[in-house]
C-alpha cells in the first residue's frame, strides 16, 4: 500500500513496460523481488527450471506434457507466485519412451514458510546419501533400473546409482558408463559459444533457439498451473498452445498490454 519517491535515475514508467500502472514502492520490486510478481517475472520455477530441467528434458525427449497440475502451494496471493510449491507435469508416451511424471519442487528452507518437500519414497536414496537431508538444488531421475542425480542447477556433475547399488558414483567413474559413446557436443562455455555463433552463423549453438524456446515453453506451463491454483489440473494441447478444458489457462498464455505497449506484429 502507498507509494515512495521514485529514485533518481529510474524511469518508473519505462520499467513497468507493458504492465498496468502501479505506484513505486521501495523494497517491493527492486532489486530481486520483481521476479516473483505475475506482471514482471515467473517465480522460482520460471527462473531456475530452464536450467535444472534441461538435462531430463533433452535426455528423456520430454516434449509437451498433456496435463499439468499445481498439486500443493503455500499461501496464495493475487499478484505473486507462491513461496513454495509442488507442480506435476504428465508427459505422454513418445518415440521409444513410456509415459512419465515429472515433479518440480521449490521453496527456501530459510523462509518462515517451510518449503513443500518431495515424496519420501522418490528421494529416499538421495536423502540417505546426503546425510538425511535434501540438497539445496538438484535434479533426480528415478527409473526401474536405477537413479541419475545431478547436484547442481546446470547438470555439470552427474551421478548414477544402478539397481542393487548402495551409493551414487560419478558417471565418469561408473563402470556402466565407461563404454557409452559421447555423441553430444560439449560446450566451451556459454559466453565463448555465443561469440563463436555470432562470428559463424552456420555454427549451431548447443542450446539453440529450437531447443531453448521449446524447453521454456514447457516450463512456463508450470507457472501457468501455479496461477490457476492448487488442485486444478489442466489438460494441455501443446501444438496449439491452449488448454483443452480450462479457458482461464488458455487466456493466461498471452498477457494484456497497456495502451502504447502492444507488440508491433
Amino acid at each position: 500500500e502507498g507509494s515512495d519517491k521514485v529514485p533518481a535515475g529510474l524511469d518508473w514508467d519505462l520499467w513497468l513496460g507493458p504492465a498496468l500502472p502501479r505506484p513505486y514502492k521501495a523494497g517491493v520490486y527492486h532489486t530481486f523481488k520483481w521476479r516473483g510478481w505475475f506482471d514482471f517475472g515467473t517465480g522460482a520455477l520460471g527462473d531456475m527450471a530452464c536450467h535444472t530441467v534441461n538435462m531430463p528434458f533433452r535426455a528423456l525427449k520430454l516434449g509437451y506434457p498433456d496435463r499439468i497440475e499445481c498439486e500443493m502451494a503455500s499461501r496464495p496471493y493475487e499478484e505473486t507466485f507462491p513461496l513454495s510449491s509442488r507442480v506435476r507435469f504428465d508427459f505422454p508416451a513418445r518415440e521409444d519412451w513410456p509415459a512419465m511424471k515429472f515433479w518440480w519442487y521449490d521453496g527456501n528452507p530459510r523462509d518462515r514458510q517451510a518449503p513443500i518437500r518431495p515424496y519420501s519414497d522418490i528421494t529416499a536414496n538421495l536423502v540417505g546419501a546426503q546425510g538425511n537431508k535434501l540438497p539445496a538444488a538438484c535434479c533426480l531421475i528415478k527409473g526401474s533400473e536405477g537413479e541419475i542425480y545431478s547436484p547442481d542447477d546446470y547438470g555439470q556433475n552427474v551421478f548414477l546409482m544402478r539397481k542393487g547399488e548402495k551409493s551414487y558414483t560419478n558417471i565418469n567413474n561408473h563402470p556402466a558408463c565407461k563404454d557409452v559413446p559421447k555423441v553430444i557436443p560439449r560446450s566451451p562455455g556459454h559466453v565463448k559459444e555465443w561469440f563463436e555463433m555470432m562470428k559463424d552463423p552456420e555454427k549451431p549453438a548447443y542450446s539453440s533457439f529450437e531447443i531453448a524456446a521449446y524447453l521454456n515453453e514447457v516450463i512456463l506451463l508450470g507457472c501457468l498451473a501455479q496461477q490457476i491454483g492448487e488442485g486444478r489440473p489442466i489438460e494441455w494441447d501443446g501444438p496449439n498452445m491452449k488448454s483443452k478444458d480450462n479457458a482461464e489457462a488458455s487466456r493466461l498464455v498471452k498477457r494484456d498490454y497497456r495502451p502504447g505497449w502492444e507488440p508491433k506484429i
